[in-house]
């Protein structure tokens, strides 16, 4: 027989109105309402369920506990926190682990690369395009600018290579003013990491002796240090009515010797003169760190913002960044600007025998130069990698050795001259030098056909100079 609190809960549940409520509800829903119903029938007669009797368990949390994952309620949170929830880490052996590698990887052919070089074709070239087209009708009034002793900074993504070159060839089809000579142009590519200060002085100073009216004039070779040969530069520059419109790519690259600061107040100096106007073009976002503020007033700044969105082909290594990527160690440190960061760091013997060598070599290359009655060749701008320092020299003495592939110097005459300036003192004192030359590829050495001992240097000549000038210095 059921009891007096099931009869009063049937007895609810009977009534016609309330069954059809309840009948209107889910199964779930229904269940859920019958027990809050009894809840409510026992309140009304004060009788209350007893509570159940607690668990004893230990001080902490329980055992395990710590291990478990506490899950973020799927309630109104923001989109972000739900994105950071969804992508958390998990434990380490529950992630996906990669095993690719670069050594699976097939490495394309130089044939393969250009075959599908040629068939990309950029989706933004009309873009781009029109880019440029905007930013020449910008080109008299830079040359206006130029005109009233301001320099032109250029700055914003992309390359801006292509764009100094549409300049240059705007200048070039100006009509002169009257009793004004036709202006002359020098391009100089600021990311070639060969470039040397010298060979863009000595370039200025042909393109104004060319105004003499030769077609094709003497090469110009000031000799001396870079600041005798900039003072000697304005000495001529004095003497001419002909401007020089210095266009310079990349000023602020970062392996280019232009970003030294001595060679900055050089160009200061230079593009502060009436006859020089100077454009160049920056890339990295904190150029305007480049220029203290004497430099800055000195070059006398306007700033054009030149995004172009072109992309870096010239301006980037690709071939050192790639040979970095796979591991391969070139045959070489980082050129000119890496040997002269590791020579920072040697103690001051080390840099006086690498600056002994340097000083034997260029010696080595003076003379053949002498002997062979050729200069530099200073058709518009000097490609410092054009430089042949692989030439096969004479052999003059049995001091001095020579290679197709090299220039260098006999171990036992460096040895001989190191130790006549005091640099060493033993064989053994001089080998520990020559030692960190060669962990840092600094040197090469090789034996020539009678099995001596020859030490040169992987560097050109213009590199060798600019490290040569630091030690110095």
């Amino acid at each position: 027989m059921p009891s007096a609190k099931k009869r009063k809960v049937q007895a609810v549940v009977d009534d016609k109105e309330l069954a059809d409520t309840l009948d209107a509800l889910d199964p779930s829903l229904q269940t859920i309402a019958e027990q809050a119903l009894a809840n409510s029938i026992e309140e009304a007669d004060g009788t209350t369920p007893a509570p159940e009797t607690p668990s004893k368990r230990g001080r902490g949390r329980p055992k395990g506990a710590k291990n478990k994952r506490t899950p973020t309620p799927d309630g109104d949170i923001p989109p972000e926190e739900r994105y950071f929830f969804q992508t958390r880490v998990g434990p380490a052996n529950q992630q996906p682990t990669s095993t690719n590698s670069f050594s699976v990887l097939g490495l394309l052919s130089h044939d393969d690369y250009l075959e599908e070089i040629r068939k990309y074709k950029d989706p933004h070239d009309l873009e781009k395009r029109f880019l440029l087209k905007l930013h020449a009708r910008a080109f008299p009034q830079w040359q206006f600018e130029l005109s009233q002793d301001f320099s032109i900074c250029l700055y914003g993504w992309g390359s801006k290579r292509q764009l100094v070159t549409n300049f240059a060839e705007y200048l070039c089809k100006q009509a002169p003013k009257r009793d004004e000579p036709h202006p002359k142009t020098v391009v100089i590519n600021g990311y070639a990491h060969k470039l040397n200060i010298r060979h863009i002085l000595n370039t200025i100073a042909t393109a104004i002796q060319s105004s003499s009216g030769e077609e094709d004039p003497t090469p110009v070779k000031l000799i001396g240090q870079p600041q005798d040969i900039l003072d000697n530069l304005l000495g001529r520059l004095d003497n001419t009515t002909q401007p020089i419109y210095l266009l310079i790519n990349s000023l602020d690259h970062s392996s280019s010797p232009l970003r030294h600061p001595a060679t900055q107040a050089l160009f200061s100096r230079l593009s502060a003169h009436p006859r020089i106007h100077t454009l160049c073009t920056c890339d990295t976002p904190t150029f305007q760190l480049l220029f203290p503020s004497n430099v800055r007033d000195t070059y006398n700044f306007v700033f054009h913002d030149a995004t172009t969105f072109a992309s870096y082909d010239a301006e980037t290594s690709v071939v050192d960044d790639v040979n970095e990527l796979l591991g391969r160690k070139g045959r070489r440190v980082g050129g000119s600007q890496g040997v002269s960061f590791v020579l920072k760091s040697l103690p001051e013997n080390a840099r006086n025998l690498y600056r002994l060598l340097l000083s034997e070599i260029l010696t080595i290359l003076a003379d053949d130069d002498a002997d062979a009655g050729d200069g530099d060749h200073g058709e518009g701008f000097i490609d410092p990698s054009l430089l042949d320092v692989s030439a096969t020299p004479r052999k003059r003495n049995d001091t001095r050795s020579h290679a197709a592939d090299d220039i260098g110097i006999e171990y036992r005459t460096l040895y001989q001259k190191a130790s006549e300036e005091f640099i060493c003192s033993s064989d053994m004192n001089f080998r520990f030098l020559l030692k960190e030359f060669h962990d840092h590829q600094m040197i090469t050495t090789r034996k020539d056909a009678s099995g001596t001992e020859v030490l040169g240097v992987p560097l050109d000549r213009g590199e060798m100079e600019s490290v040569l000038e630091e030690l110095v210095i």
